[in-house]
């Protein structure tokens, strides 16, 4: 029923102004609680007078000061969702975030998709189990397919498919169906999925920008499929935070797209970088990229090609009027930030 989903969970274009309103306070759970993002987006909840509690889970816990009550504990998302139920009950939670995601590519594909899809189904359960309020899902533009999508701007009723060999993509295109469902089936949980682009910043590390370093930083050339150059969208650290922010602190559900302004050709992306673009032949590129990552010699595999091949461009106008928020950087500011602080190092 992924169709009747798409047409049925749309955003409400009445809902744009206000504040959260999940009955009192908030009493906030992030999976993937760990990662930079939220690390900052939980240092701003907790300075927020309306949020009564933070959880965080992740498989690396890590501590955070806030200054209210909160509590960091080490959680695979794959394990009984029963689990996740009982703990969210436990600490009276009314608001979910699920950002836990195998972000990096591995070798277990089994593992990668126990992770993606069983730890998100998992999730949905759990917080459908606990009477949960609000929930709110990070999606991603690449749950769009890349392969055949004409060169305009894709709006949020556009069909979530992914790309077959980007394993990355067709994960987030599943769980995005998934939790479209899980809206329709509980319209009781306030449900907003973001699609946010590419998030580049000082800060930040992710595997497009790891293929733009491979095989060392200074390395002069990057590999790219011959005859594509096709337009991408970044979105700045900042941006991503203030809209996390507000996705679960503002009165909006539905999809919404979240992308800086502008596109930026792939060979307008390699100029900041201090790269060259070494053009291959796709009926070479693709295996070639697969044999030296079944010997991991690449720290990619080759369906991520697809996202340097195929256009993956959204459009924002919804972030702009659901969700009130324009970005601050464009997609070329947001990647020339990033290019900027190639000096230090990135964290993850």
């Amino acid at each position: 029923m992924p169709g009747r989903a798409e047409k049925r969970f749309t955003m409400s274009a009445n809902e744009t102004q206000a504040p959260a309103a999940v009955g009192g306070k908030l009493r906030v759970a992030i999976t993937g609680s760990s990662g930079y993002l939220a690390q900052q987006l939980i240092s701003r909840l907790g300075a927020d007078p309306d949020v009564e509690f933070i959880l965080g889970l992740d498989i690396r816990r890590r501590e955070t000061a806030v200054a209210c009550p909160a509590e960091f504990l080490e959680y695979d998302v794959t394990r009984r969702w029963i689990e996740l139920r009982d703990l969210l009950s436990k600490h009276r939670i009314n608001v979910g975030l699920h950002l836990a995601w195998q972000l990096n590519p591995i070798h277990n594909r089994k593992r990668h998709r126990q992770v993606d899809v069983e730890g998100s189904i998992g999730f949905f359960q759990a917080a459908a189990g606990a009477a949960l309020k609000r929930v709110v899902y990070t999606s991603s533009t690449t749950a769009y397919t890349g392969e055949g999508n004409p060169e305009t701007l894709l709006g949020e009723h556009e069909a979530v498919k992914g790309s077959r060999r980007y394993l990355y993509s067709k994960h987030k295109a599943e769980v995005d169906r998934i939790a479209q469902d899980f809206a329709h089936e509980h319209p009781e949980i306030r449900m907003l999925i973001l699609r946010p682009c590419i998030v580049v910043g000082p800060h930040i590390k992710n595997v497009v920008l790891t293929m733009t370093d491979w095989p060392w930083r200074s390395f002069p050339w990057m590999i790219c499929v011959a005859g594509a150059d096709p337009p991408m969208q970044f979105l700045g650290e900042e941006d991503i935070g203030e809209i996390l922010y507000r996705s679960l602190t503002w009165n909006v559900t539905g999809t919404i797209n979240c992308t800086g302004d502008g596109v930026v050709r792939l060979k307008e992306l390699m100029r900041p970088l201090g790269k060259r673009p070494l053009p291959l032949p796709a009926a070479l590129v693709y295996p070639l990229a697969e044999l030296l990552w079944r010997l991991r010699l690449l720290p990619f595999p080759s369906g991520t090609l697809d996202m340097i091949r195929y256009p993956w461009v959204a459009d924002n106008t919804g972030l702009k009027s659901a969700l009130g928020y324009h970005p601050r950087l464009t997609s070329l500011e947001a990647l020339e930030s990033f290019a900027a602080s190639r000096r230090g190092p990135a964290r993850t």
